[in-house]
């Protein structure tokens, strides 16, 4: 094998800058976008929604109780009297308590509502990351093909060379020994990417028999603009979760006033039919509830506690965002400057080193066994480029998730 094959197959274990895209697949945006609209993980947060909805409807009705019909018949004990008829109906009316209600109602619709993009938000950064760990995995997968092609021409030409007399069998062997680990790692790769893809396709609501095909691989973004310093204010504003939080203060304090005014007394409006000794006799009646006893003393000290705890929740996850978005952005700086260490000067130099030392081989100046450990280093080093990527595009994924948005 002449020394242009050899400088070949070693360069096919360079970092693969310049590999093609797929011409289709799925995109990461794409991907983001399925599983804001099929991802199962939603689904729980979205019947939380409908129920609130109903719950909101059955509290703008104007009269809660339905009416109340009675009537008794019987005759008189006297001889000869006929029998007696009386019919009434009556209607509890809701005069002080249903813009009370009707406010807490609408407080935990804005709260479900809330929780729901607050999920969509969770739902969007963990598509980001897997999406970028199947990423991660398929350039992990032809790196590791890469390599087992290596080993195998290598043994090939340690063959050759020991035949000529040129190398020894300590050479063949351990080339030999290359083929076996490259094979390994080929296969723990093999199974790396089919874990990563059934990831994406639960988090996407897709079956496990539909193909998917990832369209993009990782890089380093270009013209990457530093992290802005109002995070912390940004995050306040935007979080939904937040949003659920004070919307949920809001409904444990009409939930408290409507607790108080149930105590009020409660108007009930009626009419009657008697048939008295064949007159008929036609009486309106009015009711009143008189809250001398039970005077909701429970309903209200729950009502109470719940907005004393409403509170409190609130203002711990003001703190707990604060120290997110303050760890997301320490975390997305570093992520940063180690992916761009990597793309701008440790994969020049492994390229460089590759080629020289292909080159100090050929002219019998460096052993195979050298060489196998700098191709080691190489490959291992372009994993650690890998992995730079990867964890880039989790942070940003974690910062997006501290920030509230789904932005793909």
């Amino acid at each position: 094998m002449s020394r242009c094959e050899l400088l070949v197959l070693l360069l096919l274990a360079l970092p693969a800058s310049a590999q093609q895209a797929p011409t289709n697949g799925l995109t990461r945006e794409a991907a983001v976008t399925q599983a804001l609209e099929h991802s199962p993980r939603l689904i729980p947060a979205q019947a939380d929604e409908a129920a609130a909805q109903a719950r909101l409807k059955g509290a703008r009705l104007l009269l809660p109780s339905n009416p109340q019909l009675s009537g008794t018949v019987g005759p008189r004990l006297t001889h000869g009297h006929p029998v007696d008829l009386t019919i009434a109906v009556s209607q509890p009316l809701d005069l002080f308590t249903r813009g009370s209600r009707v406010g807490a109602a609408e407080a935990e619709l804005a709260a479900a509502r809330a929780r729901l993009e607050s999920q969509r938000v969770e739902v969007a950064a963990t598509v980001k990351e897997s999406f970028g760990r199947a990423l991660a995995a398929e350039q992990r997968l032809q790196f590791a093909e890469q390599a087992l092609s290596l080993a195998q021409s290598a043994v090939r030409i340690a063959q050759e060379r020991f035949e000529a007399g040129a190398a020894g069998r300590l050479e063949v062997n351990t080339a030999r020994v290359e083929v076996g680990r490259a094979g390994r790692e080929r296969a723990v790769a093999t199974q790396a990417l089919a874990a990563a893809l059934a990831e994406v396709r639960v988090l996407l609501g897709m079956s496990p028999e539909t193909p998917l095909t990832l369209s993009g691989q990782l890089a380093l973004p270009a013209g990457l603009e530093p992290v802005p310093e109002d995070l912390e204010a940004r995050a306040l504003a935007r979080r939904a979760d937040l949003r659920a939080v004070r919307q949920t203060v809001e409904a444990a304090r009409a939930s408290q006033q409507l607790a108080s005014r149930q105590v009020l007394p409660t108007p009930t409006i009626g009419a009657s039919y008697t048939r008295d000794d064949r007159t008929p006799v036609v009486q309106g009646s009015i009711g009143l509830t008189l809250p001398l006893f039970n005077q909701n003393q429970a309903a209200r000290g729950e009502a109470a506690a719940e907005v004393q705890r409403a509170q409190g929740s609130l203002t711990a996850l003001e703190r707990a965002v604060r120290t997110e978005v303050a760890l997301a952005a320490a975390r997305y700086r570093t992520a940063r400057v180690a992916a761009e260490l990597y793309a701008d000067d440790v994969v020049q130099a492994l390229e460089e080193n590759l080629e020289l030392s292909m080159e100090a081989y050929s002219a019998g100046k460096l052993s195979f066994t050298e060489l196998l450990i700098l191709r080691r280093e190489s490959l291992e080093a372009r994993r650690g480029h890998i992995e730079a990527l990867e964890e880039l595009n989790a942070a940003a994924a974690g910062l997006d998730r501290a920030l509230g948005t789904t932005a793909p």
